[in-house]
């Protein structure tokens, strides 16, 4: 096929190119077109968040002046400060006075400036801590408390180079603080002392009804006083001695103090002619003396019902319950053995048939301190845990005094 001029191969290509032209221009154009767009949107974003970088930060200089916070930057190499307008408030200076780390220093209460010195030394070594209160002192030597937050710049080696932060005025809310710290000192107090006017007018009821049961075969009722006396001597000498760490404590030591005059308050439940009578009981009269501690137990039971959770209670019905066992097993009412008897019952143990030994009851004479401890020595590993027994034996002296002075203040 013959093509005419038009159909060239040369005419076809300028054609081509015409079109390519064409098509680049359209496409250029298009793209700077959408480009310009974009860039205008972007640039009205701009503006806005620009225009709301600064509302943000006149209202965060607003609020700092509102309260009181000011911004400083101390250039650790010069030891050049500066400061905002903020702070010259806070030092009560005039506005035109520049910044100064000396005339700042001036201002730091006389008992502080060692701290604020600490301070700075630890800034200079490159240990910046996150903040501090100290007191400044004012014309009129009127304090000023001071809240200092610190935040370190380093450079490309990681030393510290710079030290920015806020320093606010916390008076008022020092003020505050402190009144509240008074308010609830003085509220602890209160409370405390009404839970000891409590405290004490509950065991002024138990010692009374306990000494009115124990006037029934002891004319004094100074034993359960003696037998508590004794229980907490024996109580802090495990404590030195870092026994039954885990129990012995100073609560414990309390508690026990406070519980032992119940041991025998399950006597209440004997008979006068079996608990008063003169002789050898049968073995009859033995079982039904014998309840006593189950009758103290249950009626300890019934009041925890009421106060659970009470030391007190818990440790009042170990003592009532188990302080007839015996280390060897032989004891009432349980037959515990050993470490099975409760620490609180063996203590118990050994104050009352100590105090026992030494009284005269309807039964027998009261024998000497001697004789007393001559008895308490044979039955270590049997009747006592052999630690109470040393214990006893290395304070006997103080175990007689507690006894002979109650008899001096009866005589």
């Amino acid at each position: 096929m013959v093509l005419d001029e038009s159909g060239t191969d040369e005419y076809v290509k300028s054609m081509l190119d015409y079109f390519a032209k064409q098509v680049d221009n359209q496409t250029h154009t298009a793209l700077v077109s959408e480009i310009m767009e974009r860039y205008v949107d972007i640039s009205k974003q701009l503006e806005e968040k620009g225009r709301e970088l600064e509302k943000s930060e006149l209202s965060l200089r607003e609020a700092q002046e509102i309260a009181l916070i000011g911004n400083w930057e101390l250039n650790l190499t010069t030891k050049q400060l500066w400061w905002s307008d903020t702070i010259n408030r806070i030092l009560e200076i005039e506005a035109s006075k520049k910044p100064d780390l000396m005339l700042y220093l001036k201002k730091i209460h006389p008992d502080d400036k060692k701290l604020a010195n600490q301070i700075l030394r630890d800034m200079e070594n490159g240990m910046v801590p996150a903040e501090y209160r100290y007191r400044l002192l004012m014309e009129g030597n009127r304090i000023k408390w001071v809240h200092i937050r610190f935040v370190a710049s380093k450079d490309s080696d990681g030393k510290t180079t710079s030290v920015h932060g806020t320093i606010q005025d916390i008076t008022n809310g020092k003020a505050v603080e402190e009144k509240l710290e008074e308010y609830n000192h003085h509220l602890e107090v209160l409370v405390q002392k009404k839970v000891e006017e409590v405290s004490a007018s509950q065991m002024a009821t138990i010692h009374a009804l306990v000494k009115l049961s124990e006037s029934r075969d002891d004319d004094t009722g100074e034993h359960i006083v003696r037998t508590s006396k004794y229980c907490r001597l024996l109580a802090e000498k495990l404590r030195e001695r870092n026994a039954h760490p885990g129990e012995i404590n100073r609560a414990f030591i309390d508690s026990i103090t406070q519980a032992s005059p119940l041991h025998d308050i399950g006597k209440v439940g004997i008979p006068d002619a079996i608990l008063l009578k003169p002789g050898k009981l049968t073995a009859e009269e033995f079982e039904v003396m014998k309840t006593h501690t189950t009758i103290g137990y249950q009626t300890l039971a019934s009041v925890e019902k009421k106060d659970t959770g009470s030391a007190f209670i818990k440790i009042g019905k170990e003592i009532t319950l188990c302080h007839h066992e015996k280390w060897d097993g032989s004891g009432y009412p349980k037959g515990l053995k050993g470490e099975e008897i409760p620490i609180s019952a063996r203590i118990m143990a050994l104050a009352d048939v100590y105090d026992a030994l030494r009284s005269k009851r309807v039964y027998k004479e009261g024998y000497s301190h001697e004789k007393s401890s001559q008895i308490m020595t044979q039955g270590r590993g049997s009747h006592f845990d052999p630690l109470l027994v040393d214990l006893f034996l290395e304070n006997a002296h103080a175990f007689c005094n507690i006894f002979e002075r109650s008899s001096i203040y009866r005589e």
